[in-house]
């Protein structure tokens, strides 16, 4: 019937100041979640310890190398005592959700930390029904599985079960040992916070697909390393100049050498932006950017 193709109306859109007042009320949630924790009192009758003299700090190492991260983070020893719900929001609670705050601040507002919650509930019990799963720190920490929140409008179930298959589709196609690759070829962007590669391209299989297919997200330099182009905001530039790739040389390449050189570019890619994103506090965006001439 024609009553039924009469279009429902919609939700107004929060305003920005509704959505200010809403993230304010979430960390205020979350300060007073905070404040109410039991802490554990001592008995008034306990006996206090003496108190310690103070002692000397340890003299510093002679430029000892900054240990390197761990490629895997810790497995969950146990299953959560209690299952986290997925988390369900109102769209005025998402409008607040997809304004940017900083990742330092996230543990303070209750929406940001509830959706997170949920999301290392669903890493943890996967990890735990199969070790095998067990992600990098990269890939466990809250940058990444923010970003899953982010391409699924922060819809719980979904963003979790899109990271779970991601474990999945990177230990069948190893590559997490490429990450590993990847970091021990660039030590200083990742563990000194250098603004350049050492090594973008890690194989020549990789310098010959960039040549076949003209892109770029870093200057090329002499030595075969490269500064990121980052726009005036600290955003990272992939330039492509599709006009130019070379049909025959793709082609000669062979689709699985070109499927694994992609995939390496990717993973780099995907390394570069968590490093970004610890650096700046925030999420920087990927821009690319499309060259015919």
């Amino acid at each position: 019937t024609m009553a039924s193709l009469t279009p429902q109306p919609m939700s107004p859109r929060p305003t920005y100041e509704e959505v200010l007042r809403l993230r304010a009320a979430s960390a205020k949630q979350s300060a007073e979640k905070m404040a109410a924790a039991p802490a554990a009192a001592a008995p008034a009758n306990a006996p206090q310890p003496p108190p310690q003299p103070p002692h000397p700090p340890p003299p510093a190492a002679a430029s000892a190398p900054a240990p390197s991260p761990p490629a895997v983070a810790p497995a969950p020893v146990a299953a959560p005592a209690k299952p986290v719900a997925e988390p369900a929001f109102t769209d005025a609670e998402v409008e607040v959700l997809r304004t940017p705050l900083a990742p330092s601040e996230w543990c303070g507002s209750e929406l940001h930390e509830r959706a997170l919650a949920y999301m290392r509930s669903r890493r943890d019990a996967a990890v735990l029904a199969d070790p095998s799963l067990a992600p990098t720190v990269e890939m466990a920490s809250d940058l990444r599985l923010w970003r899953f929140l982010v391409a699924t409008a922060f819809k719980g179930g979904d963003a979790a079960s899109m990271y779970v298959e991601a474990l999945r589709w990177r230990k069948r196609n190893g590559t997490d040992a490429t990450r590993k690759d990847l970091r021990a070829a660039n030590p200083s962007f990742f563990t000194a916070r250098a603004t350049s590669l050492e090594k973008p391209l890690l194989t020549e299989q990789d310098a010959a697909v960039f040549a076949a297919r003209p892109r770029t997200f870093f200057t090329k330099s002499a030595g075969g390393g490269g500064e990121l182009l980052l726009d005036r905001a600290g955003n990272l530039l992939f330039i492509e100049v599709p006009a130019s790739a070379d049909a025959a040389a793709v082609c000669a390449l062979g689709a699985d050498a070109f499927l694994a050189s992609e995939l390496r570019t990717q993973e780099l890619l995907q390394l570069v932006l968590d490093e970004l994103s610890t650096r700046q506090d925030r999420l920087p965006p990927l821009f690319r950017r499309l060259g015919f001439g």
